[in-house]
Order: structure tokens, then C-alpha cells, then sequence
């Protein structure tokens, strides 16, 4: 049964599901509604919080989130210009590095894809809060207030 709304870190989510760090784990805080990132390191907090039914893992970025959202973005660009770059730069064998530098080319574009991966991250994590049982409203996000 899903639990009641309450407050999201929005921010803190979104920062989770961009993270691919296999140093840390970000555990989403089912009754406060944060995030708290934990190093892997820190073994004994680490396994406490995993068995603690209280917090939940958030899913890692193995890099195939990332992949896709490069190739999305690329084919929403307007400017055929930008677009031709982006597409490019993914036949790269470093493509992340090679987007990124098409993106400096392009300073309007690369506002819009900062704004993009935000969106994208958000609409993740409000999927799998959705999935694990947690009622949200998009309203009551503690970013938004900032």
C-alpha cells in the first residue's frame, strides 16, 4: 500500500540517479523523504541501512541512462547544426567526452541539455518512487522552493 505524501529531496534524488559512482550508495530515507549518501568504505553503516527496511538503495547509473539520454536529446535539437555535432560526437569511441565538447559549441544547447538531464533524473525518480510505494506530490519538492 502506498504511503501518504509527504516531502521529497527532489535534488537529492536527482543527484542519486545522475550519480555513477560505485563508491557510493544513496539511500532514500522512506520516512524523512532524503537522500543520504553513504560510502562504500563505511562498510557498517552501508550493510545497517541495506537491511534497514526504513531506507532504500536508489538504483545506480550504469552508464545505459546516460547513453540514451545523449541520443534523445540529440535528436530534440532544433538547430541542425548542434544536432549534426551531437550525432557525431556519439560514433565516437569516447562519446561522453566528445558530447561534451560539441555541447561547449554550442552554449544555447548546452543550457537546454543541463535542463534535459535534470528533467530526466526527476521523471526517474518519480518512477521508481512509484515503483517501491511512495506517494509524492511534484508540488511539495524541497528544490523547488529554493
Amino acid at each position: 500500500m502506498p504511503s501518504a505524501p509527504f516531502e521529497i529531496d527532489w535534488e537529492g534524488l536527482a543527484v542519486a540517479f545522475e550519480s555513477r559512482s560505485r563508491q557510493i550508495t544513496h539511500f532514500f530515507d522512506r520516512q524523512s523523504g532524503e537522500v543520504i549518501q553513504v560510502l562504500e568504505r563505511d562498510a557498517e553503516k552501508h550493510t545497517a541501512m541495506s537491511a534497514d527496511p526504513r531506507y532504500a538503495s536508489v538504483p545506480k547509473d550504469g552508464g545505459e541512462r546516460s547513453r540514451g539520454d545523449l541520443e534523445e536529446f540529440a535528436a530534440l535539437c532544433d538547430d541542425p547544426s548542434s544536432r549534426r555535432d551531437l550525432e557525431a560526437a556519439l560514433s565516437s569511441a569516447d562519446f561522453v567526452a566528445a558530447y561534451r565538447a560539441a555541447l561547449l559549441r554550442h552554449p544555447k544547447e548546452e543550457a537546454r541539455f543541463f535542463q534535459f538531464k535534470e528533467r530526466r533524473a526527476r521523471e526517474r525518480a518519480q518512477e521508481w518512487l512509484t515503483r517501491i510505494g511512495i506517494a509524492f506530490e511534484t508540488g511539495t519538492a524541497r528544490s523547488d522552493r529554493r
